[in-house]
């Protein structure tokens, strides 16, 4: 009899949990997509403050990326 413990590591193993890197990429990409849709649309002042957000985001997210492969 295996027990709970490993039925719930293999169910655990199956599912498809994304690590901090991977999660921080897929952040950047969804941050470049909006971005450049912002950049098509009409400039309004809530526009530009998304936009200014979303530059400090990617900078600080890449900035993660650089200090993690070090």
């Amino acid at each position: 009899m295996g027990g709970w413990g490993s039925f719930l590591d293999k169910l655990i193993s199956k599912l498809p949990f994304q690590d901090r890197m991977e999660r921080i990429k897929n952040e950047l990409d969804n941050l470049k997509k909006e971005k450049e849709k912002l950049l098509t649309s009409e400039w309004t002042e809530k526009n530009s403050s998304r936009l200014l957000y979303i530059n400090e985001r990617v900078e600080y997210l890449i900035q993660l990326l650089k200090n993690n492969i070090k």
